[in-house]
Order: structure tokens, then C-alpha cells, then sequence
């Protein structure tokens, strides 16, 4: 089943106020946490609820975690309560990168049914369209009824590593070309991939102004490029964000996709770190 992926600015506009509608400001920054929250003061969509996309979108992190798991579930359930999103909510998120970070958020909430989209072009397309723009730090009413949550999508590290004799799946890494290959590595303790991933940018679904390519283009691109069925593959990135944007830009595509390991890259290469300390 396809996924309900992208909104434009002219249609988010005509929803906001409307009593069911949740907008999220997921903008996040991996190398400064505090800044996400410093350029939503600076202003946002009017409406927008900020989302601290490292505690609200994530557990916390430990030694054989990736940095960002997937949250408690019952805590999860409760940041939605917060938001005030429940089954009948039609929620918006947005970042300033492509939806690179939104799609995070979209990812987890469209497994629990809820009715989301991301915003092509996100806060620059706002911006640069001249529409107005709220500071005050918005707040919902608190939803009275709770979401079950679960994250049947999630991939977990047991699954990779015996996918090496299982063969079920390709794994398709989102990072930028360099990490990828291993020359370029800051983040994470370990530069390089999982073997035998193969590398579809993220940002290969994006044009020049950061837009998604139209869907046509897409489609041709990502079945050029898939080389069996997508329910066959299962995608990463470093730690679990921008690999739900090739899940993104597949289901935009018209393409069913929706498999994510979670613990990408940071979670492997901790496990390489364990192997070579034994």
C-alpha cells in the first residue's frame, strides 16, 4: 500500500486553523542539538509545534544502540497525546533541509495510521512564497484519547546480520557518497558501510532548490536503479533519520516501500568496534 507523502505550501495554508490539524517544526542540526529550538524562536509557521527530534523522535542512546532509536513506546504515545494528535488528526511536519529530518517523523507516525505529510520545499518554500511566520512557542490541547504505538517497520540488528546467510534483502545506505565509501567520517566511530549495502544518496531525490523531483523523474530513477521488487530492501542511513526519506521519495514515486534499521550505521559500527575489542 502507498503511503500519503508530500503537501505543498497553497494547500498547507488553506488547513491551517482548522480544529484537526497538527503542524510539527522537526528542524534539527546532527552537530549542534540546541539549534533547532534556538531557529523556531526565530520563527516558524504559524501553529507549528517544535519537535526535539533527538528526545522526542528517539530513546536515548547507549552502548549497543544507534543515536537515535526508536522511542518507549508508551512514551511515544504520550508525546502524541502532548501534540495533540489523535486518529482523526491530519499532521503536517516540516524541516529546512528537504525533508531530510521530516521525514523521520513522518516515517513513525504513518505506521500508527495517522494521517501525515511533509512539506515540499519545507520552511525555505515558506519563507521564500512571503508567508507570514508566528514567534510565540505554540502549545496543543492535550488529546484525550491515546494512540497504540507500535513500529512494525523497524528492522532490527539481529535481522541484518542474519540477512548476511538469509539473503532476504538489500540494504540501501542514504548517506552522502564520501561516508559511504569511508572518506569521511565524523560523526560515528567507524567510517565505511554495512557490506554489501549499496548507495542511493538521499539527497538524490532533491532538485537544485531543494524541492522532491517531480514523481515521474523519481519513479524512472528508483526502477532504473532497484533491481528486484522494493518490498525486498530494507534502508539506513546513520542513524536512522534520513533513511526514511529514500521511504519518502519511493512512496511519492508510487513505489511501495516503508523498511528502515533504525540503528543504521552508528548501531553497526559500534558492533565492529565490540568484534575487533574481543
Amino acid at each position: 500500500m502507498l503511503l500519503k507523502t508530500l503537501i505543498n505550501t497553497n494547500e498547507l495554508a488553506t488547513l491551517l486553523g482548522q480544529s484537526n490539524v497538527v503542524v510539527l517544526d522537526c528542524r534539527f542540526y546532527l552537530t549542534d542539538h540546541s539549534k533547532g529550538q534556538s531557529e523556531y524562536a526565530k520563527g516558524h509557521i504559524p501553529s507549528a509545534i517544535f519537535v526535539d527530534v533527538h528526545h522526542e523522535l528517539a530513546g536515548p542512546e547507549n552502548e549497543l544502540t544507534g543515536r537515535h532509536p526508536l522511542p518507549d513506546e508508551t512514551d511515544f504515545s504520550k508525546q502524541l497525546q502532548v501534540w495533540g494528535i489523535d486518529s482523526a488528526s491530519q499532521v503536517i511536519v516540516y524541516d529546512d533541509m528537504g525533508g531530510a529530518i521530516a521525514a523521520r517523523a513522518w516515517w513513525m507516525l504513518s505506521q500508527q495510521n495517522i494521517d501525515v505529510q511533509v512539506l515540499n520545499g519545507g520552511f525555505p518554500a515558506w519563507l521564500k512564497e512571503g508567508r507570514g511566520v508566528s514567534l510565540l512557542s505554540e502549545t496543543a490541547k492535550v488529546a484525550s484519547h491515546p494512540i497504540k504505538i507500535s513500529f512494525p517497520w523497524s528492522i532490527a540488528e539481529q535481522s541484518i546480520v542474519e540477512n548476511f546467510e538469509t539473503n532476504q534483502y538489500q540494504l540501501v545506505d542514504a548517506r552522502a557518497s564520501d561516508r559511504f565509501n569511508g572518506e569521511n567520517e565524523t560523526l560515528d566511530p567507524v567510517a565505511g558501510h554495512i557490506p554489501g549495502a549499496i548507495n542511493r544518496p538521499f539527497t538524490d531525490n532533491l532538485d537544485a532548490d531543494g524541492y522532491f523531483k517531480p514523481a515521474e523523474q523519481l519513479h524512472v530513477e528508483w526502477k532504473d536503479w532497484l533491481s528486484s521488487s522494493s518490498d525486498a530492501y530494507v534502508y539506513y542511513c546513520g542513524s536512522g533519520v534520513t533513511a526514511c526519506h529514500n521511504v519518502l521519495a519511493l512512496n511519492y514515486a508510487g513505489i511501495e516501500a516503508n523498511q528502515v534499521y533504525v540503528g543504521s550505521w552508528s548501531q553497526w559500527s559500534k558492533r565492529m568496534l565490540r568484534a575487533v575489542a574481543q
